[in-house]
């Protein structure tokens, strides 16, 4: 069976924020696969759990949790995650409410909404990006994010 061991390496968070610092935001990232468990009842259960070791085929989600630490709250918060290259992103896993979420696959240097993803087609013209074109994804926070409030922005994936 073919195992690979995940490391924090494959996530990293980058936090702007207008009219605060950025290191007003304190942010914390985890890694969990998530599996279904069958219970006595016969009933299955998903749950998360560390990825230390994940299969090919296996769910995998992506979390950073965030909290205001500032002594104001944080309006215009802009959060983005790299997809690693390893995983196929899962669309409409990073929705989140009262953000706007947009996507690059261009290594992060620009962001559109979902349905603008478009790469050049073989043979001239253009195609619709799928999900194994997505580099990044990027979450705007208009807020406001309260003193001492926290959240999180995730996304889900599944190991190639």
């Amino acid at each position: 069976m073919f195992i690979r061991r995940f490391t924090m390496l494959a996530m990293s968070a980058a936090v702007l924020a207008s009219g605060i610092s950025a290191s007003a935001l304190t942010a914390t990232q985890k890694v969990e696969k998530e599996i279904t468990v069958q219970q006595a009842d016969g009933t299955v259960m998903t749950k998360r759990v560390s990825a230390d070791e994940v299969t090919p085929g296996e769910k995998v989600v992506y979390t950073v949790a965030f909290t205001n630490d500032s002594a104001e709250p944080a309006t215009d918060i802009v959060l983005a995650m790299p997809v690693p290259a390893d995983v196929r992103f899962l669309e409409g896993s990073a929705d989140k409410s009262g953000a706007v979420v947009r996507y690059s696959i261009d290594g992060g240097d620009s962001f559109v909404e979902r349905s603008a993803l478009v790469l050049p087609d073989v043979g001239g013209g253009t195609r619709a990006a799928n999900s194994d074109d997505i580099t990044h994804i990027q979450w705007r926070i208009a807020g406001p994010i309260l003193v001492g409030s926290s959240g999180e922005i995730k996304f889900k994936a599944r190991l190639k």
